[in-house]
């Protein structure tokens, strides 16, 4: 029945590295808080030698975790590429522009030209210092980089401007000025600029998407990467790790349980000063029906003395069904906002049923849902043995799944007991049973995942200092939390840079053989 998180192997990070005799330098342009680095010293045991990004902060995490690399607190387009690298060849440039606003979680927001042309750094690398291998990695969406154009009200096919106004019959407004949204008529004509760019400069180019679940991160990230190449050397996908399905040489998929401290408490969602929002609660009673109750097989986590069966729910998915999902599935993609998902916990505790037959059997749940008659399912009134304390907790719960999962109507709002179904000894729960066992749902408890929580998932070691910059500044919860959103999973990027050396590996025996 116990369902603790399995140990995995976590890597040591890295900071001493073995020589590069063929004297070639590593670039990192785009560097943030250091997880492209991460995933390229994981893969090549040789260190970044370059970093440069205009965060301060960011900066000074790579810093900490990348000494050997030499930084530049600098906007990307300040920095000379031939005054950077001394003449020196570089082997392996690697840069992560910008992605906001190629996202399509921006939604209808207008767009920066400015922002979306960061991309075009990387190529002014390519040209000035040629380095022999080049990776990029952004959103999938880059693929329709187009140019922009200013919004049209449909009514009058006038600019709208920034501010929402829409332009003055024959008024002429600045660029500026103007409410800029991909032109989807010229959809990925900007790529395939960028992509002939490369070309030219005589790169082959391949890219890809990759779900970062599928080599070992426990978050469904995915991601567009690129890979050019100038020496020859063929390029090749990097071949998966785990997989969402068994399936041969495969590992499954690491789990959201893996990463998450089950010694952090909780705080119970009933008689919170500031309520929790509608659609917060809808998600939860959501997530506990389909995770927890319907579950054929919950995963449960003894914390200390109490059992409890965790869900995670999307901080922002509305009112949609699919906001939860189980932590034996990974997390979703983690933003700089965080993952946005929150940590949901059903408190259980045994329950001795009494005499009465039939509740015994209607325990096995088939859903919250009120029965003809206004009975429902799953809430059940029995002559339950539960330690002190617990009974009027059961209560909030039943009457806040029915509140905000069954039908309502029939049931006291969160702020009242659920009235009792018969006689006064008797009293309503929400029952669950696991192997053959009766539990009660006495209680449900809502955290935020922490910092370190998301660095796991995202891949990185545990080693990965993160509370501390290398000049000893302390990086708050949200500084740490944006870092990581914007970072690159290590382990996709270590997959990609492995399969490029496994690729020179060949090529090398190749040419010995002839």
């Amino acid at each position: 029945m116990s369902n603790n998180p399995p140990q995995i192997d976590r890597a040591l990070f890295r900071t001493q590295f073995q020589l590069d005799f063929a004297n070639e330098l590593n670039v990192d342009i785009f560097a943030g808080g250091g997880g492209a680095s991460t995933g390229f010293e994981m893969a090549s045991d040789r260190p970044v030698d370059i970093a440069i990004n205009h965060d301060e902060d960011a900066i000074s995490m790579h810093t900490a975790n990348h000494p050997a690399a030499r930084h530049y607190i600098s906007d990307v387009y300040e920095v000379d590429p031939v005054e950077a690298t001394g003449g020196q060849p570089v082997g392996h440039l690697h840069f992560s522009p910008d992605c906001t606003h190629h996202s399509q979680a921006l939604g209808g927001q207008p767009r920066e030209r400015s922002i979306r042309s960061l991309a075009w750094v990387g190529i002014r690398w390519a040209g000035m210092v040629k380095p022999r291998c080049i990776t990029m990695e952004n959103v999938q969406q880059m693929q329709d980089w187009s140019p922009l154009v200013a919004k049209r009200d449909k009514a009058t096919g006038r600019v709208v401007k920034l501010d929402r106004t829409i332009a003055k019959k024959g008024e002429r407004v600045p660029v500026n000025e103007q409410y800029l949204v991909p032109d989807k008529r010229r959809k990925g004509h900007n790529w395939r600029h960028f992509i002939r760019s490369l070309e030219r400069l005589g790169y082959e180019v391949k890219w890809w998407v990759l779900n970062a679940a599928d080599y070992g991160a426990a978050t469904r990230r995915r991601r567009l990467f690129l890979v050019a190449r100038r020496d020859g050397v063929a390029i090749t996908k990097p071949k998966p790790t785990h997989g969402a399905i068994r399936a041969k040489g495969l590992l499954p998929h690491r789990s959201a349980a893996e990463c998450i401290d089950w010694q952090l408490p909780g705080k119970s969602i009933f008689h919170r000063k500031r309520p929790l929002a509608e659609a917060t609660l809808i998600r939860i009673a959501k997530g506990i029906n389909k995770h927890v109750i319907n579950a054929n097989d919950p995963f449960l986590s003894p914390t200390g003395e109490d059992l409890v069966a965790p869900v995670l729910v999307q901080a922002n998915g509305g009112f949609n069904t699919t906001a939860a999902h189980s932590v034996k599935a990974p997390m979703s993609t983690i933003t700089t906002k965080g993952s946005q998902q929150q940590l949901v916990s059903a408190k259980l505790c045994p329950v001795v049923v009494g005499d009465n037959a039939s509740c015994a059997a209607a325990t096995t749940v088939e859903g919250l849902l009120l029965q003809p008659g206004g009975q429902p399912s799953g809430v059940h009134s029995l002559n339950a043995e539960l330690p002190a304390g617990v009974q009027e907790g059961a209560r909030y719960v039943a009457s806040f799944l029915m509140e905000y999962y069954g039908t309502g109507g029939q049931w006291a709002s969160l702020n009242q007991p659920t009235p009792t179904v018969t006689t006064r000894d008797r009293i309503a729960l929400v029952c669950v049973v696991i192997d053959g066992a009766t539990y009660a749902i006495v209680d449900i408890t809502l955290r935020m995942l922490t910092p370190r929580e998301l660095y796991r998932a995202q891949g990185f070691p545990e080693n990965y200092q993160i509370d501390k910059g290398h000049d000893g500044r302390t990086f708050t919860k949200s500084q740490k939390v944006r870092m990581v959103g914007n970072s690159v999973s290590p382990l996709p990027m270590a997959a990609v840079v492995r399969s490029m050396r496994d690729a020179e590996r060949v090529s090398e025996r190749t040419q010995s053989a002839a």
